[in-house]
């Protein structure tokens, strides 16, 4: 169908309108002669039709033997586009003055932004590094090289860890990531429990150990103190634990998803540039939750998609929620799978899973599922904290520990 219509505008076709008593006889005689006519359609006692610019000249040994009147109403397709244009010259040239002057605009950079930089002062330098490297206005975008811009930018800026450039429309945008400083690991300090467990292994690089295998500890409890002798070093060491993690999860055995309901609402926007034109339709989508697709056509065909000037047609579909009772033994995993997801990201890294329970405490026939997921893990549970002397050098006891079997007896 495509394609007719293609070959249909390529040759020219008009919209006539047939006035008088034989109109119908004249579509019969038409058909008999294998002239094809389309949109054939009556209004107000008037018929109308369609037909090619070729196939009108052969109609006109038939009107004059038949009681009818002729009229165009409308032409339409590229003779008659071409003949208007010949007879507009300077139209079309300053048409094709135009689409040359859009493309030249949008192939060259006309602003330049920064991102990721905080300082005016710093900002201030790695704009001109770039214009060192030729990024200003009105430059070419092919002639600008940007792995070369971002090698340049990391090595003049050894603070920065990252950087992009890259083009948005006629923009020129540079992205950067500032190092994080290094954490200060000198200062004296102590490796405290940072979770409830049960002591498996205990390697001592700097400080004084506190427990040993089999300890049970609490959040909290000085794990290796940062103490040489009786100068305060940084403590430095690993201490290995079994730890365990639990989740009560519960929910409705019904899943909820969003079809398309049929009803759809369309919009055509010229976009230019950033800016945007409702040609039809609205850009106020009349449905409270939709989905939308979006078709672009590029004015300038020679153009990449996503030129500087397109046409967008979009359609909104409109999106209904539908329930689904789900078999229980299939929540019961599904609900299984998200705690374990959950209690995972609770793990540091490096941690290893040993063990998985699982209980589902509701009953058959109660509306809502519930489970309890408990794992066992081993994980590094040594955290650093700065150094305080202990209770028997003067100072507060850390995390409540206790040394050389004292009592806190200070209330």
């Amino acid at each position: 169908m495509l394609l007719v219509k293609s070959w249909l505008w390529l040759q020219g076709q008009v919209l006539v309108r047939v006035e008088g008593e034989e109109a119908e006889r004249l579509l019969n005689q038409c058909l008999a002669r294998g002239i094809y006519l389309w949109d054939i359609r009556r209004h107000e006692g008037l018929l109308y039709f369609r037909l090619s610019s070729r196939a009108f000249f052969r109609l006109r040994p038939l009107v004059r033997n038949l009681k009818v009147k002729v009229r165009i109403v409308e032409k339409a397709g590229l003779p008659f586009f071409v003949r208007t244009f010949r007879r507009r010259r300077m139209l079309l040239v300053g048409g094709i003055i135009f689409l040359i002057a859009l493309y030249t605009w949008s192939s060259c950079v006309w602003s330049v932004q920064v991102k990721g930089v905080t300082h005016a002062a710093e900002r201030s330098e790695l704009i001109q590094l770039l214009m060192s490297c030729g990024i200003r206005q009105g430059v070419l975008k092919k002639n600008i090289d940007l792995a070369a811009i971002e090698h340049d930018v990391l090595t003049q800026f050894p603070e920065l860890a990252w950087a992009r450039a890259y083009f948005t429309g006629t923009r020129f945008v540079l992205e950067v990531v500032p190092k994080l400083p290094p954490p200060d690991l000198a200062k004296p300090g102590h490796l405290v429990a940072k979770k409830n467990g049960l002591v498996l292994d205990v390697l001592v690089l700097a400080g004084k150990p506190l427990v040993e295998k089999g300890s049970s500890v609490q959040a909290g409890d000085v794990l290796v103190l940062g103490e040489q002798g009786r100068r305060p070093v940084p403590a430095k060491g690993q201490v290995l634990a079994r730890v365990w993690h639990e989740i009560y999860k519960e929910g409705e055995p019904v899943e909820r998803c969003w079809l398309r309901s049929g009803r759809t609402a369309t919009a055509r926007v010229l976009r230019l540039w950033n800016r945007e034109l409702v040609l039809s339709g609205t850009r106020e989508v009349p449905f409270p939750r939709f989905e939308s697709d979006e078709e672009s056509k590029n004015i300038l065909p020679w153009r990449n998609s996503g030129g500087p000037v397109e046409v967008i047609d979009i359609t909104y579909h409109e999106l209904k929620e539908v329930k689904r009772l789900l078999p229980v033994e299939e929540y019961i995993k599904r609900l299984t799978d998200q705690a374990l997801a959950e209690l995972k990201q609770n793990l540091d890294e490096g941690s290893r899973i040993t063990k998985t329970d699982k209980k589902v405490l509701s009953q058959p026939g109660d509306t809502l599922v519930r489970i309890w997921v408990r794992i066992e893990a081993v994980e590094d549970i040594a955290m650093p904290i700065p150094y305080y002397p202990q209770k028997n050098e003067g100072g507060p006891a850390v995390g409540g520990t206790r040394t050389n079997g004292e009592e806190d007896t200070s209330n």
